[in-house]
């Protein structure tokens, strides 16, 4: 290939630019012509014979408009229009358009004067021998004046290249004509010939065939979606504009508890609301049917029974035809998961106070011990009939009644167990009903099953369970009533609501006639310190619910304002045998020996040595488990033994009973050990013997729960 300025040589053919015309030439003949001679000229005329001559002059026209808002983007960079148009001329002479000029252009009366010279339509009409006149160009100088006067303008041609003039010419004007009104003009002749009618009915042909394949898809699409709405466990509803339910499907109508459309279409929605709910739930409705969506969201929901539901949903504008018409959306019924994570949040809330309770019980428990422990050994050396002992005895009764607050609150304590013996609920109930209605403006009736089963539990928590919901429903009957106390055994199938595993239960009820709980209370009557009442500490229900929880119960509660409450408990039955229950008289004790005590508490450990003293035996005391190590070590390596060890489980920053008695057992794998605590809920208070115990006796204790003791580990070594 060779090369100059403006010409180059390409496989023998010379090649030839004229940018001063905008031309291009093959040895010397225009490269326009050459095209249009040989394909342009016969290929419009076959359009022009197909449709005829003005519709394809009006085509021209309609692509020439369409092509200016290009050709803007350049004019309007400049600030002045014959500038811009300059510009614009420059670019269509390179590219072979022809050469344009502005010929004059009157603001003032809105005309515009144009011409081109080598005339693409202009050449080939002239080649043909026919002049339709150039229609692209009328089209493209008719969209220039349109931009640049702001008014609709229409172009006449004036001059004509394919007639013998030596350019094409048009004057631009504004005009109430345009391509759409000539258009349907020409199509109201007879200019509309045949062969325009033949195009027309194949492009109908193709356009009712693609119309046709539109449908069957949009068919095929409903059906699928219907299928998904039929099919799905989402409940589907549409309501109209008046908030009337248009349609739901087969899961909507089961989550509901409904069994036909017929008792659901053409109600407000309103009936499945509750009252405190409704205006919420209006206001939705309002916001979608403004054409907004609501994605996710959560409500609860009245079924059919009258029983409450809590369910998410989404909500979403129904448009037709640019309108809304109303709303559709889907729900899904979460009830269980809301009971579960209340029930969750319930057992963390406890959990976490149980934490701060069993510090707290535990350091009552440690003065408590001093006081009981004292008083009792008092009163053993007063006489019977001193008036010292009338006071003793009055602040050794406060004292109980103290014990019996540190016990609610160990209920709490973190990892406590309860120790289990199997027992007759029934005579357990009878017991705690007798003792708290005594006195009580309420009466008590009980229904209880003659068959009940035996229950494994401690005796002392459930005996405060029922104490503290008999005491519930008598401050919720301030005016007196009944409270109707009812046991029946049950087989309690898989079931969520219930949290309990399949098996045999002893189901008890509890009713009274009281005023009711309010549906904004019964999330928060189990937390603890919560209550709705002038007296009270908030505590009984939440331990009530810690300690069902702690045997493997449930408890749940159904109320309605003036109408009572009923609690029902649920707790595991037991194939053991009830265990004896014979009181026995106080224990006396008298022995002798060396016990060695430890304690973190200077004042426990007198208060224990005193006793020990009193009953025979000598006392060696220890403030934690090292000591106690080390006295233990040296007695038994002197051959004095000690014969009995008391280890305090808990000693703050100190070595406990239980890493302790791990000590002592590498001395002396005989060694015998009390194991005693103000957690008295602690597993190893409850599985003493598996950490290398004897016995054990909880915080705070008195002379004789001690004598007892000691009266049961020496008596069984005997």
């Amino acid at each position: 290939m060779n090369t100059d300025d403006d010409r180059i040589h390409v496989s023998g053919i010379d090649i030839e630019w004229d940018a001063n015309v905008g031309g291009c030439k093959f040895e010397n003949l225009p490269v326009a012509m050459m095209w249009i001679d040989t394909t342009l000229a016969g290929l419009f005329s076959a359009v022009q014979s197909m449709v005829g001559t003005q519709r394809s002059v009006l085509a021209l026209q309609s692509e020439g408009r369409k092509s200016v808002d290009e050709d803007w983007k350049v004019i309007s960079q400049f600030p002045d229009f014959h500038d811009g148009f300059k510009a614009i001329a420059n670019i269509a002479a390179v590219a072979g358009w022809g050469r344009w000029q502005l010929v004059f252009l009157d603001m003032e009366k809105q005309e515009a004067c144009f011409r081109m010279s080598n005339v693409w339509e202009a050449t080939y009409q002239k080649a043909l021998g026919v002049c339709w006149g150039s229609g692209f160009l009328a089209g493209k100088v008719a969209g220039y004046c349109t931009k640049l006067f702001k008014t609709n303008c229409w172009a006449e041609q004036t001059a004509y290249i394919a007639r013998g003039d030596s350019f094409d010419e048009f004057v631009v004007k504004p005009s109430t004509r345009s391509i759409e009104i000539e258009m349907e003009s020409l199509l109201a002749t007879d200019e509309a010939t045949r062969a325009d009618m033949a195009v027309a009915l194949r492009k109908l042909e193709k356009e009712v065939a693609e119309r046709k394949h539109t449908e069957e898809m949009l068919r095929e699409s409903e059906q699928r979606i219907q299928s998904i709405i039929n099919n799905t466990d989402a409940g589907y509803y549409f309501l109209g504009k008046n908030g009337l339910f248009l349609d739901v499907n087969e899961a909507w109508l089961k989550l509901h508890g409904y069994s036909s459309k017929d008792e659901v279409l053409g109600k407000h929605f309103s009936f499945t609301q509750l009252v405190h709910d409704l205006s919420k739930a209006t206001q939705n409705v309002e916001f979608v049917l403004q054409g907004n969506s609501i994605p996710f969201g959560e409500f609860t929901r009245k079924y059919k029974d009258g029983a409450v539901g809590y369910h998410t949903f989404s909500a979403n504008p129904v448009i037709k035809d640019g309108q809304v018409i109303g709303l559709e959306g889907f729900i899904i019924d979460v009830t269980e998961k809301k009971q579960f994570e209340k029930h969750l949040l319930q057992a963390q809330k406890v959990e976490a106070i149980g934490a701060l309770a069993g510090g707290i019980a535990h350091d009552f428990n440690n003065m408590l011990s001093v006081i009981t422990g004292n008083i009792s050994y008092a009163l053993s050396l007063v006489d019977k009939t001193s008036e010292l002992k009338d006071v003793l005895s009055d602040v050794q009764e406060g004292a109980r009644q103290a014990q019996h607050l540190t016990h609610q609150l160990l209920t709490f304590a973190k990892g406590g167990e309860p120790i289990k013996k199997s027992h007759d609920i029934n005579e357990l109930i009878e017991k705690s009903a007798q003792f708290v209605t005594s006195g009580a403006k309420s009466q008590c009736y009980l229904k209880l099953a003659d068959d009940s089963w035996t229950v494994e539990i401690d005796s002392s928590q459930i005996t405060q369970v029922m104490s503290n919901m008999i005491i519930n429903a008598n401050q919720a009957m301030p005016e007196g009533g009944s409270v109707t106390i009812q046991t029946e055994n049950v087989h309690v199938e898989t079931d969520a609501h219930l949290h309990l595993p399949a098996g045999k239960y002893v189901k008890i009820s509890i009713q009274d006639q009281g005023i009711g709980i309010q549906d904004k209370h019964l999330a928060n009557i189990f937390d603890p310190y919560f209550t709705t009442k002038e007296e009270g500490s908030g505590l009984g229900l939440a331990t009530a619910y810690s300690i069902i929880k702690r045997h493997d119960g449930y408890i749940t509660v159904n109320s309605e304002v003036g109408g009572g409450t009923v609690f029902y408990i649920y707790l595991p039955a037991s194939d053991i045998d009830v265990c004896d229950s014979d009181k026995m008289p106080e224990p006396q004790h008298i022995g002798q020996g060396n016990i060695l005590i430890m304690d973190d508490q200077e004042s426990i450990l007198r208060m224990i040595g005193r006793m020990l003293n009193q009953m025979g035996y000598k006392t060696t005391l220890a403030s934690n488990g090292s000591e106690a190590i080390e006295k233990y070590r040296e007695a038994y390596a002197s051959q004095r033994p000690f014969n009995l060890v008391i280890l305090d489980l808990t000693v703050p920053g100190g070595m406990g009973g239980a890493k302790t008695i791990s000590g002592l057992l590498k001395i002396d794998p005989r060694v015998k050990a009390v194991v005693s605590s103000g957690y008295s809920n602690d597993p190893i208070m409850s599985n003493y013997k598996d950490h290398g115990f004897c016995a054990v006796i909880p915080k705070p204790y008195s002379r004789s729960q001690l004598a007892e003791v000691l009266k049961g580990v020496f008596e069984t070594a005997e």
